[in-house]
């Protein structure tokens, strides 16, 4: 999908008489809007048009954990990136040929492997990061930044109560 600045995604006008149940399922509608933009190929293609750096979106969150959080085991990074472990270990293969991550052994257990990003690997996702966020900018080009800050705001509550378990069956 192109989302030019003539193709808007507009919701649907809805009547105050809306009920809870059809407010929750537009929420949740438009949250998987978002999330299906966002890990589009078109979408990974313009974040690489604009940043310079090609990175799959499994090597953007891997590389995104490894830069949050520092040095870990892959099984660790796969969960992290909450991506699936082999896609983790193909994905650090192609980012250790890019020479973006090293894959040492661990000196506590010699059987597990320690990821951690390069010099090239925080570069390049630093780099990738300011693509992206450039892009979030333009696509907000038109918030205030009061209105940021109420979404912002709003979207890690709704983070927060996503992660609680649910109270009902």
């Amino acid at each position: 999908l192109a989302w030019g600045p003539e193709q808007r995604c507009v919701p649907p006008v809805v009547s105050a008489a809306v009920s809870r149940r059809d407010d929750l399922r537009e929420i949740e509608w438009s949250l998987r809007q978002v999330g299906r933009i966002g890990r589009s190929r078109q979408a990974a293609r313009v974040r690489a048009e604009v940043s310079g750096v090609e990175l799959s979106n499994p090597a953007a969150a891997i590389l995104s954990a490894l830069h949050r959080l520092g040095p870990m085991r892959s099984a660790v990074l796969a969960e992290a990136a909450d991506t699936e472990a082999p896609l983790v270990s193909r994905e650090l293969r192609t980012l250790a040929e890019r020479g973006f991550v090293t894959n040492e052994t661990d000196p506590s257990d010699r059987r597990a492997r320690i990821i951690d990003l390069t010099d090239d690997g925080r570069a390049a996702y630093e780099t990738f990061r300011a693509g992206a966020d450039k892009i979030a900018a333009d696509a907000f080009r038109d918030w205030d930044g009061e209105d940021l800050t109420v979404l912002a705001g709003l979207l890690r509550r709704v983070v927060e109560d996503f992660a609680r378990p649910p109270t009902t069956r």
